[in-house]
Formats: C-alpha cells, sequence, structure tokens
C-alpha cells in the first residue's frame, strides 16, 4: 500500500489520523478470518516469530497471508534522505539496511505438520513507520484469537522499532484459510544473495589482464577476484547486425509482421541511440573470482563520486518522464577461465568514447549467491 499517494502520510514521514482514514485502513487490513501460530523458530542464528495467517475476501490485497515479525537494524530518522548524496553513499547506506539480510522475507515454504505451504512473495516493514496501524490491526485480531509472544521470546520486549513485519501471499487458490494441523516442521529459504562493497582502485586496461586480492569482511578470507579480459562493447552496432542478419528477420517474422518488426527494430535502435550513441561503448570485463557463487560489480570512479540528477526526457505526445534504463550485460566466451574457475562477465555501465583504451573504475560490489536452505528440528 503507498500510503504517500493515498494521501495518509505528511512530509515527515508521519501517518496523518481521521476518522475517514481509520475507515480506510479498517477496509485494507482488516482480516475477515486469522489462525494463530505464535511460535518462534531459528533460522541458523535468527529468530524468527511466525505470528499466524490473516484472510481478506474483499480488497484489493485479498487472499490469504502469513505474517512473521524478525528483528531488523533500527531505522535512522532522515534513512532515504539522499537528494544530495553521491552514488557511492547512496549505495553504502543501501546496502546497510540490506534487504537480503531479512531471513523472513525470503522464506519459501513452511511444512507445519504433514502440510506444506509455499508462498509467491510478499513485502516487509517496520512496525513503527508506515506499517504501524496494520500492525496494530493485525495484532488486535490475532490476540482476540488467543496469540500471545511469550515472556522467554526476544520479541516479548523489543522496541518496536526494532521490528519488522513481513506479510507473505500464500501460492494457491484459497477461498478461505486452511486448517492449521501441528507443529511447524520445516522452513525453507529460497535463494538470495549478500552484496559486500569492497570499494577496490583498478585500472582497466583493454587487452590486459590484473589480480584483485580481499576480504569480504574484516578478517575474513582472501578473496582472489582475476580480471582475464578488458573489452568493448558497442551495443548500437551490435543491435543493428543483428536485426540486419538474415536468420534473425526470418526467426522474427515467424511471430510478427513485417510492420511490428520494423517497428521493433526502430525503438529500439532509437533507445539505444539515446543512451549510447554511435562511436561511444561499455567497457567489459571477463573475470573469475574464487570462493562460492562471486559475482562482481566494477563502477568508474566518477560516476560513484558524483551525485546523480534525475533523468528526464520527452515521450510521445509532448509530456515528460523519466528516462527508460538498459541495463547491458554480456556473457563470457568460455563458461571455465584459465584459472578453472566459473567465468562471468560483467559491463561497466558507463558511456565512453569507443578509443578509450583506460579506465578509472573500483571492484565496487561483490554479490554472493547463497542458495536455499531448509531448516528443521524446531520442537
Amino acid at each position: 500500500m503507498n500510503y504517500e499517494k493515498a494521501g495518509m502520510c505528511d512530509n515527515t514521514g508521519g501517518i496523518q489520523l481521521n476518522y475517514e482514514v481509520f475507515q480506510t485502513y479498517l477496509k485494507i487490513f482488516r482480516f475477515d478470518e486469522v489462525k494463530v501460530i505464535g511460535k518462534d523458530v531459528m533460522l541458523g542464528d535468527v529468530c524468527i516469530h511466525v505470528v499466524g495467517m490473516g484472510f481478506r475476501r474483499e480488497s484489493d490485497n485479498k487472499g490469504p497471508y502469513l505474517y512473521l515479525l524478525e528483528e531488523q537494524p533500527q531505522q535512522e530518522e532522515c534513512a532515504g534522505c539522499s537528494h544530495n548524496q553521491t552514488k557511492r553513499e547512496t549505495m553504502l547506506e543501501s546496502g546497510r539496511g540490506n534487504q537480503n539480510d531479512r531471513k523472513a522475507l525470503h522464506i519459501s515454504q513452511i511444512q507445519i505438520g504433514e502440510t506444506c505451504y509455499t508462498f509467491q512473495g510478499g513485502g516487509m516493514g517496520n512496525l513503527m513507520q508506515a506499517d504501524f496501524v496494520q500492525a496494530y490491526l493485525l495484532f488486535q485480531q490475532m490476540m482476540e484469537a488467543g496469540w500471545r509472544i511469550p515472556e522467554t521470546s526476544p520479541f516479548y520486549e523489543m522496541d518496536w522499532n526494532q521490528i519488522g513485519l513481513a506479510e507473505l501471499r500464500l501460492s494457491g487458490v484459497y477461498d478461505r484459510l486452511p486448517e492449521l494441523s501441528g507443529e511447524i516442521r520445516r522452513v525453507t529459504l529460497g535463494m538470495t544473495c549478500r552484496q559486500y562493497a569492497v570499494q577496490m582502485p583498478v585500472q582497466l586496461e583493454r587487452g590486459k589482464t590484473a589480480e584483485l586480492r580481499f576480504a569480504l569482511e574484516e578478517g575474513g578470507e582472501e578473496i582472489v577476484c582475476y580480471v582475464n579480459q578488458v573489452g568493448m562493447s558497442q551495443p548500437l552496432l551490435e543491435q543493428q547486425e543483428r536485426f540486419e542478419d538474415a536468420k534473425y528477420r526470418e526467426m522474427a517474422l515467424q511471430y510478427q509482421t513485417i510492420e511490428e518488426f520494423e517497428n521493433m527494430k526502430k525503438s529500439v535502435l532509437n533507445a539505444l541511440e539515446e543512451q549510447c550513441p554511435a562511436g561511444m561503448g561499455y567497457f567489459t570485463v571477463e573475470y573469475e573470482c574464487t570462493g562460492e557463487g562471486l559475482s562482481a560489480q566494477f563502477y568508474t570512479v566518477a560516476e560513484l563520486d558524483a551525485v546523480p540528477e534525475p533523468a528526464k526526457t520527452h515521450v510521445i505526445g509532448g509530456s515528460t518522464g523519466v528516462t527508460t534504463i538498459m541495463m547491458m550485460g554480456g556473457k563470457p566466451e568460455q563458461e571455465i577461465g584459465p584459472h578453472g574457475l566459473r567465468s562471468r562477465t560483467t559491463v561497466v555501465q558507463t558511456v565512453v568514447p569507443v578509443e578509450t583504451q583506460t579506465l578509472a573504475a573500483e571492484l565496487f560490489l561483490v554479490i554472493e549467491t547463497i542458495p536455499e536452505k531448509e531448516y528443521e528440528n524446531f520442537l
């Protein structure tokens, strides 16, 4: 729910309440049915409190949902006020409250008794911010149905500024809440990722290799990133050649008319030319990383230390809107690199003249892919 868009927030982020607005909250957040679970479960070293399930029959967010509590870092008063921040500052601040550290949000399946319940996504917010009214109404109904947090639970005395409320939507079609029989037996976390700010300077030079050594955390294992090849991508030229390829055109015309094909070609080439015109391109980096499931992101120093300006463009009808951002990607020439590790390719998302030979950059982020994991034995 977008509170600001609905006119329910003031310009400081606080919620403005009157009777009319409160009725709207009741309509949005009041459940037709609730079922209590009320159990703490340990997912590794993280404690999650499973509150229960709620079901709405008539609303924009109708259907069955599971609700969970998880500790999260206390929200700073002016978090998100980044209009004067450099890209580096914004990304570092965003990383401190990394959504991927929140395990409740990434639960993909829960087994209760003999039944497994899967989820198709959800959201999470801080109890004391815009989600306060939702949490209040949820807690009221759950308490009326018998929900209590035990005094032994870490959530019993925890400050609400440090508690996140996760809402996960159940997959499947339901006309009411399922019967919950038995204890929580298994919790499955889907595949997630975690990012680390490395901020390691590197001079990228076309045709040259490099060896970057760093640790993801202080005192951690040394990671080596082997830069095997630095090249140049010219997306406009590459797409022009693709559209001129007879085999590609023949394949495309099996699914669209000539007019549709030409319109698509014009649209794609115009968008590319606006973002990366002829004679300009992107540096590409082919690399290998030691360590399991690690990928690297390089940025130019100039981009990191600049204050971004909102990009504007004219669209059909003469109105003004936000420019579409096209992220450029690439694939390595071989699956396994010369050091026997998985080969990956990343693109430095800064447009430069194609004759550029060197680029002052940073290995700014390393992203770790965390595979699906199951937790059991909560009795």
